[in-house]
This record gives structure tokens, C-alpha cells and sequence, in this order.
């Protein structure tokens, strides 16, 4: 994530949320070092401030969309102009963000516009070739989307790759995030796996259960190891990864 604002509290206590959620956050004052921030690294998201000295958020949108490699970054547009009517597809922006800030409706704009974001990506370049997995045909696209919470980050990467090989998209955080329910609604996923050992899971799972909307939807709560305890009502499995794709692939579709 890029965070783009000139009030310093603005940007550190941004940067701070999102690295809370297990993002990795850069900064930046203005337009021009925003700029050289994406070139060093493409960020998956920018949220950005539209009222700064120099290079201001206008000039960098035009800037940045004039390269095709930054075409699909999504980019969250920051103001203290409540109301603000901003024609987003003109300015080449993605979302509108009003300060005060809603930390809930904050991240969850950030989440979904990196899912749309991957999703565009996916239609318009080709598939990885699929290596070393047996009997699979090659990736089986619109299979369902994956919401995955695993709080150690090797192994959420190694979870990702196995299911998205065998064509489901994935949506990941190492914490469960309170917005989850929210994202389950609006994505309506094939399944959702949750790490006991991640924070907040608990609550997340009382969430989930608690909207008969979403009943539906299979949840898995698992562990890695032996011995850890969850509630009784959990569905609680000691898994390796073959045992969690394996419950995502006997869900119906």
C-alpha cells in the first residue's frame, strides 16, 4: 500500500492502520516522491490525497495513468470535503474516502479494490502455466472465490498459490478482519478458511454465524497443531494445506 498526504499525522496513523492489518506501507509527501515510490515498487493500492503543495493528487493520477504498467493500480481518493462529487473514471481514480476517517469502511474499500484490481489483472494476461499437479487440467477459471485468513504469512502464500492453481481467487490477511462479514456479503465466497491462531477469529466467526444471510457459506476454523482448543460450536480441523484445499473442493459450487 502507497499512502499519499502531506499532513504528517494524516499519513503515519494510515500507515500504522494498514500495517496493523498486514499490509506492507510505504509513504509519501506529495506527488512527485509518490511517483518515485511506485517506480521503485507498484503498490496494489494508493490512497491518496487530492490538496497538496506541489505535484497535488490531480497532477499525480494524470502522471501515473499515463504509464500502461500502473493502468490498474487501484487508487482511493482521500478528502475532508464531505459530499465531494468527483467524476472518479475522469480523474483515474477507483473510491472516494472522506475524513474523518471509518477505519471499518476504510479498509474495506482498500480490500475490494485490490480484489477488482487482481480480478482485472487475471482477464487481461494469461495464466501461469499449472506444474507439478496431477490428474489437474489447466486453471478453471470463475471456480469461486477463497477467503483465507492464515497468520503466518508463508504459509497464507503457499495456501493462495495451491488454490489459485486450481483456479479459485483468493482473497488473504493474516489478521481476521472485522470487515470479513462484509466481504463475505459482497463476494459471496465458496468458503472461508480461518486460522485459530489468528487474531480477532473468534469474533469474526460469532460475526459470521450470526448473519443468517451467510449461513450458507462454509466456514472452516482450523489449526495447525494439535492441542489447540477452540468453542464448541467451531468446526475445528488439525489441517496441512492438501486438507484445506480438500474442503474447499468438496463444497458445491
Amino acid at each position: 500500500m502507497l499512502v499519499v498526504d502531506d499532513e504528517p499525522m494524516v499519513r503515519e496513523t494510515l500507515g500504522q492502520v494498514l500495517a496493523d492489518e498486514g499490509y506492507v506501507v510505504d509513504l509519501a509527501v506529495d506527488g512527485e516522491t509518490a511517483l518515485d515510490r511506485v517506480r521503485a515498487a507498484r503498490p496494489d493500492a494508493i490512497l491518496l490525497d487530492l490538496m497538496m503543495p506541489g505535484m497535488n493528487g490531480r497532477q499525480f493520477l494524470a502522471a501515473l495513468r499515463e504509464n500502461p504498467m500502473y493502468s490498474n493500480v487501484p487508487v482511493l481518493i482521500m478528502t475532508a470535503v464531505h459530499g465531494l462529487n468527483v467524476n472518479l473514471q475522469t480523474v483515474g481514480a477507483s473510491e472516494v474516502v472522506e475524513k474523518p476517517f471509518n477505519v471499518d469502511e476504510l479498509l474495506n474499500k482498500v480490500a475490494l479494490a485490490v480484489y477488482r484490481a487482481r480480478e482485472s489483472e487475471k482477464s487481461s494476461t494469461q495464466p501461469l502455466p499449472v506444474i507439478s499437479v496431477p490428474k489437474q487440467p489447466a486453471q478453471e477459471p470463475e471456480r469461486g472465490v477463497v477467503l483465507i485468513v492464515e497468520h503466518d504469512r508463508s504459509r497464507l502464500q503457499q495456501l493462495d498459490m495451491l488454490l489459485s492453481e486450481r483456479g479459485y481467487t483468493v482473497v488473504s490477511m493474516t489478521r481476521a478482519l472485522v470487515q470479513i462479514s462484509r466481504l463475505a456479503r459482497a463476494l459471496r465466497p465458496r468458503a472461508i478458511l480461518l486460522d485459530l491462531r489468528s487474531d480477532g477469529v473468534n469474533d469474526v466467526v460469532r460475526d459470521l454465524r450470526s448473519a443468517k444471510e451467510l449461513d450458507s457459506i462454509p466456514i472452516l476454523v482450523f489449526a495447525r497443531d494439535r492441542g489447540e482448543g477452540a468453542g464448541s460450536d467451531d468446526t475445528l480441523i488439525d489441517a496441512a494445506d492438501s486438507d484445506l484445499v480438500s474442503f474447499v473442493e468438496k463444497q458445491p459450487s
